[in-house]
């Protein structure tokens, strides 16, 4: 274990440096109330299971920015997961996965993480770099560190046309399209396994509910929009949960076949580093 990493009394690795990063810091602490009913992440973590299946990855696991660890420990009920690890530079995102019973936490940055020592094989960028301003740098740094032969788990906030205030108070810096995607990769020596857009289902809501208000000068707080989001990802038990359901299910299938949907709000990338 690096000098750096102090082991705290809450069972947490800290990082002696500090840690910037362009996320709210009521952040972690406003998903952490509903994240455990949100279909939204349920159906991402299922997302994420799928690709690991269906491109048949396995060994220790590596969630940067885990946040919450809420996919964390999702992640641990993975059968083809041997220990999954979680680094996440926000202290209260920390506390709660530790919360979750999440063993392994590491409070700072990726490029402090000892990828050999803890025989990392997989990594997670779970709604992460579109937080950080010049992607490709970071994509690069994190390839010179990963072991050969490993994977990168990557999905993002898609399509700028439903660029909203929701953005903005998340930190993000774009949102991205395929092309946008495939582009900043060929930036970097990791080579392309799998890819495509999902939640195609969320994306006329999200436009008439986030997008129209903001081009029309309805603009939201932070306070707001933490409020909408916390609303927006309470169950729906009605006809339109169900149809979402359906449509969820429809398009899991239809990724472990290799085939996604044209458009979605969100995008997922598996990348290999290769000799």
């Amino acid at each position: 274990m690096s000098a750096n990493w102090v082991f705290d009394v809450n069972g947490i690795y800290r990082n002696k440096k500090n840690a910037e990063i362009s996320y709210p810091d009521v952040g972690n602490d406003s998903c952490f109330t509903f994240e455990d009913v949100s279909p939204w992440f349920k159906q991402r973590n299922e997302l994420i299971n799928a690709l690991i299946i269906k491109n048949k990855l396995s060994g220790n696991f590596l969630d940067i920015g885990g946040g919450n660890g809420f996919q964390a420990k999702s992640l641990e009920e993975n059968n083809s997961i041997d220990k999954v690890f979680l680094v996440e530079p926000g202290y209260s995102g920390c506390l709660n996965a530790k919360k979750r019973g999440i063993e392994n936490v590491y409070c700072g940055l990726f490029q402090d993480f000892d990828f050999t020592e803890n025989k990392i094989s997989i990594c997670g960028l779970f709604d992460v770099i579109e937080h950080i301003e010049d992607d490709i740098s970071f994509l690069n740094d994190l390839y010179d560190r990963l072991p050969q032969n490993s994977h990168v788990l990557i999905n993002v906030p898609a399509l700028q046309f439903l660029w909203s205030d929701s953005d903005i108070h998340s930190g993000h810096f774009r949102r991205y399209s395929k092309k946008d995607l495939k582009r900043i990769i060929k930036d970097t020596k990791f080579q392309i396994i799998d890819n495509g857009y999902y939640f195609i289902y969320y994306t006329l809501p999200l436009f008439i509910l986030r997008v129209i208000p903001f081009r029309f000068g309805f603009r939201k707080n932070l306070e707001q929009v933490l409020e909408s989001e916390t609303q927006n990802h309470q169950p729906n038990k009605g006809l339109l949960q169900k149809y979402i359901d359906v449509r969820h299910n429809f398009w899991i299938k239809k990724i472990k076949q290799g085939k996604s949907p044209k458009y979605g709000t969100s995008m997922f990338i598996v990348l290999k580093k290769n000799h």
